[in-house]
């Protein structure tokens, strides 16, 4: 009897220890670990008019307005510039599927057609700023791009008293940064964060490199300047602990139809987030 309730014992242990086994393997399997990471977007012109110049740069607001319901409808969650920084600097958890919106220059189409769709989705946005072309046109890039009408500040500050709306800075005159002096460059980037902030009466935080074009002297200059972020042109996401003055973004073109912009996300999104490849502009 004795014999036959050891064995009993065994095989009943046995049974325990495969059903255990088989349970963590299923659990492991199941439920993978997520990459938590944040995605800033990186747009320019939102323009019905084609006379603005190319779809590299120009998203026509119907797409636009289709981008930013497929944001909604699929469960990404838009967060500020300033969310970013704590999440990359401090560790700050953030929603499911984060997604931050940018703008480069500072197009009046940012606020007559941009502006809408995202107040109508409470999305809020950062937009950076050339601050010398402000009120007037786009002679950054005259010649190699259609002229454009910049921002007006009567429409920059009723964006801001919103609060949903940021700007940040792209220096005053836009140049590539590496290829001017170190004093030229350390110009650029301060008194565009000054001015702002005198004309907005509140801090300017974040930074955006003309081109994209930057080295590690540039970006410690801004972080130096007292800005809290800097985005490049680099394709890719952010994670925490990344450097916050060397963020990568996803750039927009208008050439994507509906399918490419999902498959943009969908690429650098958390399992497949790594650095694939640079942007300019």
């Amino acid at each position: 009897m004795r014999f036959w309730l050891a064995v009993l014992g065994s095989v009943t242990i046995f049974l325990c220890y495969l059903c255990f086994s088989g349970l963590t393997q299923d659990s492991s399997s199941s439920f993978p670990e997520e990459l938590e990471v944040v995605t800033i977007l990186m747009y320019h012109k939102v323009s019905p008019d084609p006379r603005a110049g190319g779809l590299g740069m120009r998203v026509p607001p119907e797409k636009f307005a289709w981008q930013m319901a497929y944001l909604k409808t699929q469960g990404y969650t838009v967060v500020s510039m300033g969310d970013v920084a704590d999440f990359i600097q401090g560790g700050r958890s953030l929603p499911p599927k984060p997604v931050a919106i940018t703008f480069d220059d500072g197009y009046r189409d940012n606020y007559l057609y941009a502006w809408p769709v995202l107040k109508k989705h409470g999305f809020c946005a950062t937009i950076y700023l050339v601050v010398d072309a402000i009120g007037g046109y786009n002679f950054f890039d005259a010649g190699r791009q259609p002229r454009n009408e910049m921002l007006r500040w009567d429409e920059i500050r009723a964006m801001a008293a919103t609060r949903q709306i940021t700007f940040g800075a792209h220096t005053l005159d836009h140049p590539s940064l590496t290829a001017v002096s170190p004093e030229a460059a350390r110009y650029q980037i301060v008194a565009a964060k000054g001015l702002l902030e005198e004309e907005l009466k509140q801090r300017v935080d974040h930074f955006s490199y003309p081109y994209g074009d930057y080295n590690s002297e540039i970006a410690a200059m801004v972080e130096r300047a007292g800005y809290r972020t800097a985005v490049t042109s680099v394709q890719g996401v952010n994670r925490p602990g990344d450097n916050p003055f060397v963020l990568k973004r996803i750039r927009v073109s208008g050439r994507y139809d509906d399918r490419r912009f999902a498959s943009e996300l969908a690429y650098y999104g958390p399992v497949a987030g790594e650095q694939k490849g640079t942007g300019r502009r």
